[in-house]
């Protein structure tokens, strides 16, 4: 009995696997890296026309039916959170710990891999399209934006746009923080009162 529950589980990871593959070039990556143990770069396209380029380590190497485990128990945290349709980059971090922006505001999650043990790191930026990209990066123009393509903005896309729009392109998280609920910046041209995005 026990074979054949080996083999089911085999064949429903494979399943997922090769869904992982041709569905988000992102999760394809970051199945990759759980799965050969090595960091990846993946890249996602946001409404503002920037990239969000995020690098993920995850410590250490996992079996493909761990790896997809450790995926699935991540996407559906982010989803009982409110975030139905999680990117790929907010489930690398959900892996690997740290702020996560979701619908119903700012999270502080522990991560599902440093919760077992697994050390992960992850560090992320938002760069302009045309950006040259880290070696092994990849990124399809055209593909569809973060939050899918036409859905409206996120509050952070929206806070992205509002910093871009005042001459700071590659915020800080507390910058992005600021133009999310509002309050005063200091740039190269003086100081900015912004009303906060969340507030509209």
């Amino acid at each position: 009995m026990l074979p054949r529950a080996s083999l089911a589980a085999v064949l429903a990871c494979s399943a997922l696997i090769a869904r992982a593959q041709t569905a988000d070039p992102n999760l394809q990556n970051l199945l990759g890296a759980l799965t050969n143990g090595t960091e990846v770069t993946m890249v996602t396209p946001l409404t503002s026309g920037m990239l969000q380029v995020t690098s993920f380590n995850p410590g250490n190497r996992m079996s493909a039916i761990d790896a997809m485990a450790a995926l699935n128990r991540a996407r559906a945290q982010l989803q009982a959170l409110g975030e139905l349709q999680p990117t790929a980059e907010e489930i690398a971090r959900m892996l690997a710990g740290g702020p996560i922006d979701l619908p119903g505001g700012r999270i502080q999650a522990v991560g599902v891999l440093p919760a077992s043990g697994q050390a992960a790191a992850i560090r992320s930026q938002i760069v302009a399209g045309g950006t040259p990209l880290p070696p092994g990066a990849s990124y399809t123009a055209g593909a569809s934006a973060a939050a899918g393509g036409t859905a409206p903005p996120s509050a952070r896309e929206l806070a992205l746009q509002q910093l871009a729009g005042i001459g700071i392109i590659n915020p800080s998280e507390d910058q992005i923080r600021t133009a999310m609920t509002g309050g005063t910046l200091t740039t190269v041209n003086g100081v900015v009162q912004l009303p906060g995005v969340l507030a509209r």
